[in-house]
């Protein structure tokens, strides 16, 4: 694959991203997380409107600033004119199933258009009791079927596809699970991701294939753990968007790091049967790989639709921490605060009027130092008032999810006492509990996708979901004998 125009020709400016114009200085407020740049007057007033279009060397040199700060986004959903879209034999699908023929058959068939256009196909199957029969499809003589004995796992199927596809000459590899179903006009917006170099992989949004508006089909609709939200982003640790599901996942394969020593050959560590998508998007950042996250694609996953099931499901999920936190360290950390945004979070939080009164303290006086560093008061405000919005939530979200079981532990220490203090305790767990469920559940609105119309179904789910995950941390850290997992990170 030849080296192509990068950034592409144009990218869109992240919806919270903001031009500040002041005594002819203009700077821009944006990113995840957030930060303050003041690009050269020579390149800033290219900052006229919402697009930035790459059509000189200092508008390309300014997009990709922009976009590696998460300030703007790659316009993917129009072709370069400059450069063709990519051949489909260069693409091979790779599918890792075990015992789901009928998951397999429907996504062999939804990607018929696909295969018929000279995409390669690679079918692993993981250990099925009985093996797998790959149904017929346009790919003829360009299917590969693999099949392990015993199951390996997730990561050990996608490695031994991604092998064979290499092989046959594929320079994109596209990972899909046999429960989803890719929808219209899916693969062309992730192939341009790849059109650039620095591009290493590129995940689609993951939406409900049967979207419900009530109890478990609400709640997956609305907040599935695979669908990373209606915003395009870059995907980095401690972002909005902090990594993407292998459940559907374009790679360039030849742009991936390789894995430690002895966990595998392929990009993903086999030695992880749960978060290795996580671990592949961590080490992926770090070797100075991009990756992307475009919504304009999309497939349809099949939701769970019972409540055991998807409290299991969450658990598991949760028993990924402490492999992640000893390959990753503090990257893993469940809350990340500076001591004036913890200040600001425990005193709302406390409702008491000395609560308060530390709370604004503390956030005046983040302002006069933001302030200091970016001669801005503009600016300055609009970092603290999102720092302030981003503590806020988080202390709840903390306390509720992975650190559940020390909350619930010093409940349960303080009730016998009765003494008002204990009780204003209960009070102020129980309301966080409340308003973070509703604002969980008020957030999750998305005008593209069917409303959820049930509040308490959604914040009792909520509430349930966080304790299973939790439980999924705490028997991870307890296998691991590590509180890795499990340790906060304070910054200044």
């Amino acid at each position: 694959m030849s080296a192509a125009p990068s950034p592409p020709a144009r990218v869109v400016l992240d919806r919270r991203t903001r031009v500040l114009r002041r005594g002819g200085v203009v700077r821009v407020l944006g990113g995840d997380p957030v930060t303050l740049v003041t690009p050269t007057p020579s390149v800033a007033g290219l900052l006229r409107g919402q697009v930035l279009t790459c059509d000189t060397p200092a508008a390309a040199a300014l997009a990709r600033a922009l976009t590696d700060r998460g300030m703007a986004h790659p316009d993917a959903t129009r072709p370069d004119p400059a450069h063709p879209a990519r051949a489909l034999g260069e693409v091979a699908v790779v599918i890792p199933v075990r015992d789901d023929l009928a998951g397999l058959a429907a996504l062999v068939h939804a990607l018929a258009p696909d295969l018929a256009g000279g995409a390669r196909l690679v079918v692993v199957d993981d250990g099925s009791a009985v093996p797998l029969a790959v149904p017929p499809s346009p790919a003829g003589e360009r299917t590969v079927i693999l099949r392990h004995e015993t199951s390996r796992g997730p990561a050990a199927a996608r490695n031994a596809g991604t092998a064979a596809a290499v092989a046959a000459g594929a320079r994109v590899v596209v990972y899909l699970d046999a429960d989803v179903i890719p929808l219209p006009g899916w693969l062309g917006p992730l192939l341009a991701h790849l059109d650039d170099q620095l591009v290493a992989a590129v995940a689609p949004r993951i939406v409900a294939a049967e979207p419900g508006r009530f109890w478990v089909r609400g709640y997956e609709t609305a907040r599935s753990a695979l669908d990373m939200g209606p915003g395009p982003a870059r995907v980095r640790p401690r972002t909005r968007v902090a990594y993407v599901p292998s459940a559907a996942l374009a790679v360039s394969p030849h742009r991936l790091p390789p894995v430690p020593d002895g966990a595998g050959q392929g990009p993903f560590d086999e030695r992880m049967h749960v978060a290795e998508d996580v671990d592949l998007c961590w080490r992926t950042d770090r070797a100075g790989g991009r990756i992307r996250y475009e919504p304009a694609s999309r497939v349809a996953h099949r939701h769970r639709t019972a409540v055991v099931p998807l409290l299991t499901r969450r658990a598991f999920y949760g028993t990924g921490a402490a492999p992640l936190a000893d390959r990753h360290g503090a990257a893993v950390a469940p809350a990340v605060a500076a001591p004036w945004s913890l200040a600001v979070a425990a005193g709302v939080w406390s409702g008491t009027p000395l609560g308060l009164a530390v709370a604004v303290a503390a956030a005046a006086r983040a302002w006069s130092r933001t302030r200091a560093l970016t001669g801005d008061g503009r600016a300055a405000a609009e970092l603290v008032r999102r720092g302030v919005g981003a503590s806020i939530r988080q202390l709840p979200e903390a306390l509720l999810r992975p650190y559940w079981p020390a909350t619930a532990a010093v409940l349960v220490a303080t009730a016998p006492s009765g003494s008002r203090p204990a009780r204003a305790l209960r009070r102020r767990v129980a309301a966080a509990a409340l308003a973070e469920g509703v604002w969980h559940w008020w957030s999750a609105r998305d005008p593209g996708r069917l409303p959820v119309d049930d509040p308490l179904g959604h914040v009792v789910l909520h509430r349930l979901d966080d304790l299973a995950y939790g439980v999924g941390v705490w028997r991870s850290a307890w296998a691991a004998r590590s509180v890795a997992a499990l340790r906060p990170e304070f910054r200044r």
